[in-house]
């Protein structure tokens, strides 16, 4: 996984994703986030048009980040997810606790 795109904006953080996210590499995705969360950012966009391909793991840490920030009164949210993603998104029912969008402003 490489994220070296990051935007802040006002209290929105959008990282973008390339490559994969798993077994490898979940530790630079966690940590990466983590360090997002630290921020105090209301929104982390994950922009996920250059991610492709995500295991088992990286679905994991995604929900346990997603709980962590919730907590934390953040919100996560994955944008433009390429359609292998979205699909595995579907088949575990994490679409149904994650917002995807198409686009940042929805």
């Amino acid at each position: 996984m490489n994220s070296n795109n990051i935007i802040d904006i006002g209290k929105t953080s959008m990282v973008s994703i390339k490559g994969e996210i798993d077994i490898y590499s979940i530790e630079k995705f966690r940590e990466t986030i983590e360090e997002k969360m630290k921020t105090q950012a209301a929104e982390i966009i994950l922009d996920c048009s250059e991610l492709s391909y995500m295991d088992s793991t990286g679905m994991g840490v995604l929900i346990e980040l997603r709980n962590k920030s919730k907590e934390m009164g953040q919100k996560i949210i994955m944008m433009n997810p390429r359609p292998n993603i979205k699909k595995l998104l579907a088949l575990t029912g994490v679409d149904k606790i994650i917002d995807i969008v198409d686009n940042p402003v929805n």
